[in-house]
């Protein structure tokens, strides 16, 4: 990659409830080296542990100085694809992560404010996978597991940085393949949900383009 190129980082999670695959990392990973103008995506796959996830994606991000963030995560009960406004200082969650560690109504940062809205504009966002022809909508909860925990420490990572980087989590159907609990009947391929996250991308870029 050369010097004059601009790093979007997105990222997936590995699997989790024992399903061989995530959504998420199967949609992410198929950004790796896309290109948009001067930016390339750069994918990387986190744990799908609480700390663990935010520690590694505070790693990429000091090592890729990244202009944009897509952080995406799967929702296998949800039935379009959903850009998160909001993340909760809340875990609470009914299973353990993949470390074995269970947290029900626990704050994430003590001290810090009930919530932390998104560093880019989600109905822009949204509206721009709509527009790639993939059913997408703003939501204003991420949930209390991982996903919502990486959310709001990356955004809080940001904002105690001071830095301006455009950051989105994003919301994946399951894959038609996969057979998680009380899912939805509605499930979204893999190829479908990475046309979506390009989508995303090419808005978070806009966003930074803007910015310059």
């Amino acid at each position: 990659m050369s010097s004059a190129t601009r790093t979007i980082l997105v990222t997936g999670f590995e699997p989790f409830g024992g399903e061989a695959v995530n959504a998420s990392w199967e949609a992410a990973r198929k950004l790796d080296g896309w290109r948009l103008g001067e930016f390339a995506a750069v994918a990387r796959l986190l744990p799908c542990a609480y700390d663990a996830s935010v520690k590694e994606l505070v790693g990429a991000i000091e090592t890729l100085r990244p202009e944009a963030i897509l952080m995406t995560g799967q929702a296998a009960q949800r039935a379009v694809v959903c850009v998160e406004r909001f993340a909760r200082n809340l875990d609470d969650a009914a299973l353990p992560d993949n470390l074995g560690h269970l947290r029900k109504a626990v704050a994430i940062a003590e001290g810090a404010p009930e919530r932390l809205e998104a560093a880019a504009p989600v109905k822009a966002i949204a509206g721009a996978i709509r527009e790639a022809g993939i059913p997408a909508r703003v939501s204003r909860s991420a949930g209390g597991f991982v996903c919502n925990h990486l959310y709001f420490g990356a955004l809080q990572y940001l904002r105690d940085t001071g830095r301006a980087t455009p950051a989105v989590f994003v919301h994946l159907p399951a894959t038609p393949g996969q057979t998680p609990p009380a899912s939805s009947s509605r499930r979204l391929g893999s190829a479908d949900a990475a046309k979506a996250l390009r989508a995303a991308a090419a808005a978070l870029v806009d966003v930074r383009a803007k910015a310059a």
